[in-house]
């Protein structure tokens, strides 16, 4: 049953939080672009946020802003499972209660209606776009119009078992080739422990996030230049081949692999049942656990996504970006609060506090900072390395039909209930007829 706007607001009545609020205080006490002579002084705003822990850190040093500014905030805090109906409801029925609300790159296209356009925002800003990696830079845009800037966002990397990993003198793959000859290595080796761990179950598209890095390295794409779909072309359907060829004729993959989402994957490994595992970043903390894992930091490590050889690296991007609502009735007050959240020195000052854990960062120069990679172990540089030169998903109104007839392919595919050519070729049909109703 949707939930109602009230019904929402309702849920994250504990979220909610004035400026200032918790111990942490920022050192940023200078942000370039804001208004000198704090000419919105007084201006309360409030914000549409996601629960993470890296936002509620930005709510901790929100002091610093008003300092700078004379505009407070508040936090409206919505668990994940509850924010797209809670953006929608603000699009829909909303009456300019929100100044500033974040999305994720798969709703933004559907949310255009919510968010203004900040093209000239941003430049009379002077906010270099250059410091956002392209990758995640673009989710923020529909069509001509740059609708949000980028805050949060996740990358994918290959964990695997450093203890293992040393004991046979193995180095981390490179390319997918490699892989498939280091999982058959530790599966000789090590009785009981499978090469890889990834999903092949049908579950919000989860069985496709690591098969984009083999649809992109064998040079595919998911949609020609017309938008008609390009997936089954032959460079497309080998990617498929490669990647359903993991589980059914290389078997280096745990048994119940088939059926597994991505949560069981991380599972498979945290349990010591796999040796590596291609994930996004942010589940390193659940693999060190030992509330959900039996390996401890010691075992593992992490490297870039393979790719295939004399191809650059690649990795899935899930982007979230800030917006400003087109009914707010504040929205210059709006463009300090995202020009201060926008600075690349308080997304540092949160990843090197010792009382935060958070690793995401979404801005060149702190992927490639000395300090935030010596307390991360490198996995920054390894982020920007698969950044580079990636493609991303232009994510239409469509996606959820898209996505769905992708992951039953990719599903049938592994199952062997059809082979790659048939369920390719019959997603490809789906998808025509989706993007003509759309």
């Amino acid at each position: 049953m949707a939930m109602r706007r009230r019904d929402i607001l309702a849920a994250a009545a504990g979220g909610a939080a004035f400026a200032a609020a918790g111990p942490a205080r920022a050192s940023v006490t200078a942000t370039p672009g804001l208004r000198p002579g704090k000419p919105f002084a007084g201006t309360e705003l409030k914000v549409l946020c996601v629960v993470a822990s890296q936002f509620r850190a930005h709510e901790a040093r929100l002091a610093a802003f008003t300092e700078q500014t004379g505009i407070t905030a508040r936090y409206t805090f919505i668990p994940f499972a509850s924010m797209r109906e809670a953006l929608t409801a603000e699009m829909v029925g909303g009456g300019g209660d929100y100044d500033l609300a974040i999305a994720m790159d798969q709703w933004v296209a559907s949310l255009n209606n919510l968010f203004d356009p900040i093209d000239a925002r941003v430049r009379e800003k002077g906010i270099p776009l250059d410091r956002w990696p392209a990758a995640h830079l673009r989710q923020g845009r529909v069509g001509d119009n740059l609708l949000g800037l980028p805050s949060r966002g996740h990358v994918q990397l290959l964990f695997y078992r450093r203890d293992l990993f040393e004991k046979h003198n193995l180095t981390p793959p490179a390319t997918w080739e490699a892989l498939v000859e280091t999982g058959r290595t530790i599966q000789e080796r090590e009785p009981g422990i499978s090469g890889v761990s990834v999903p092949y179950g049908r579950g919000n598209g989860q069985n496709l996030m690591v098969w984009y890095n083999f649809l992109w390295g064998r040079g595919g794409t998911l949609f020609d230049e017309r938008g008609q779909p390009a997936f089954n072309s032959q460079a497309g359907l080998q990617s498929v081949q490669d990647y359903v060829d993991l589980l059914r004729r290389h078997r280096i993959t745990p048994a119940g692999a088939v059926s597994f989402v991505e949560q069981d994957a991380v599972n498979s490994m945290g349990q010591g049942n796999a040796a590596m595992l291609p994930v996004w970043w942010w589940v390193r903390s659940t693999l060190v656990n030992p509330q959900s894992s039996r390996l401890t930091e010691q075992q593992i490590g992490f490297a870039p996504m393979p790719s295939y050889a004399g191809r650059p690296r690649t990795t899935f991007t899930n982007t979230w970006v800030w917006g400003i609502p087109r009914r707010s009735r504040r929205k210059d007050a709006a463009m300090e609060l995202l020009t201060w959240i926008a600075n690349p020195a308080l997304e540092r000052e949160v990843l090197l506090d010792p009382r935060e854990n958070d690793v995401v960062s979404v801005m060149t120069p702190n992927l490639l900072d000395d300090a935030v990679n010596a307390r991360f172990g490198g996995m920054h540089r390894f982020a920007a390395e698969g950044l580079r030169d990636t493609q991303s998903i232009t994510f239409g109104p469509e996606w959820p039909q898209i996505s769905e007839a992708l992951e039953t392919a990719m599903n049938e595919a592994a199952t062997g209930s059809r082979s790659v050519a048939d369920a390719f070729n019959n997603a490809a049909s789906s998808v025509r007829r989706i993007t003509r109703r759309g």
